[in-house]
């Protein structure tokens, strides 16, 4: 397989996994709301997975035209943060290549690096194709600020996220080389060994058990920024101690290791998950954040691992 191919595989096995596995509050195949539904998640993956991995593209043109694409198949914003953090990572890669990356001794780290020169050499020009994807997008929340307004700033996009770092995660990323994402459990070497040695976990059930865990993680431990950018700060952080007292258990990252060995890992109680998910979306509560950022996470764990992804 060709390794733009592979990119985009990655990019597309993440994004079906991310409306495929329940995901208390946002949507998937089991749980519309919001106005969209998973159909219309797959159909914007579709539409813009070619427009990512695009070698004749630079990173901000990528990020507007997948949005673009994205919009013109659904009439809504479905992936906007997912594009905004998974576009730099296929950069990344694509810019090394297969065959220098697989001889990385520290791979977690070079991505971390090389995210963080990226996104600092972003120019002018180029951010504004990033800024006219966010208004395009039109992202819930979004409001207007005098001292950086993505309608009107001539910033570079590393100093408009160094400015929005401490109230959306997405641009604490962008400022931090993806530090948060990179240092995730499930992204340490041990993890994905003991996951990718285990052959019973080369199933459809397993990666939907993946995705839960890494969904389960982020809702847990940061409070969501999509959901505080629209409610403020107290109602995301109340999500968040909920989610906690709920599904705590899911994130005892202590045995996981051991429950992968052993084949154990399992979703959580599906009433559970259909319980929490009527609570917040009857209050029109969307842990999107936390969504996209699996959606990442999914897509790092793939290109790290190559063989989970055949």
């Amino acid at each position: 397989m060709h390794f733009v191919d592979f990119l985009k595989k990655n990019f597309l096995m993440a994004c079906r996994l991310d409306v495929e596995t329940p995901k208390p509050g946002n949507v998937s195949f089991n749980s519309s709301g919001f106005n969209m539904t998973g159909r219309d998640f797959i159909q914007s993956s579709n539409a813009c997975a070619h427009v990512v991995v695009d070698p004749g593209l630079e990173i901000g043109e990528k990020i507007f035209l997948a949005i673009t694409e994205s919009i013109k198949v659904t009439g809504c914003n479905t992936n906007l943060g997912i594009i905004l953090l998974c576009v730099p990572v296929l950069h990344v890669f694509q810019k090394l290549g297969e065959k220098k990356f697989n001889k990385l001794n520290d791979p977690l780290s070079y991505l971390q690096t090389e995210l963080s020169k990226t996104i600092s050499a972003i120019d002018s020009n180029q951010s504004k194709f990033i800024y006219d994807a966010i208004v395009c997008a039109n992202p819930g929340g979004l409001g207007k600020n005098k001292h950086m307004d993505v309608n009107s700033t001539q910033e570079k996009i590393i100093d408009a996220m160094r400015y929005a770092k401490d109230k959306d995660f997405i641009a604490k990323q962008y400022f931090s080389g993806f530090f948060n994402i990179l240092e995730q459990p499930v992204l340490r070497e041990r993890f994905r060994k003991q996951w990718i040695q285990n052959e019973e976990l080369f199933s459809q059930h397993s990666r939907q058990c993946l995705t839960s865990l890494i969904y389960f993680y982020w809702l847990t431990s940061v409070p969501d920024s999509h959901i505080q950018r629209k409610f403020g700060p107290r109602i995301a952080e109340m999500v968040r101690k909920k989610a906690v007292k709920i599904f705590g258990g899911q994130i005892d990252f202590e045995n996981v290791v051991n429950k992968v060995k052993n084949g154990k890992l399992s979703l959580p109680a599906s009433a559970r998950i259909r319980q929490f998910d009527e609570f917040l979306k009857v209050r029109g509560l969307n842990p999107g954040t936390s969504a996209d950022i699996t959606v990442c996470s999914l897509l790092i764990f793939g290109l790290l691992e190559p063989y989970y992804s055949a």
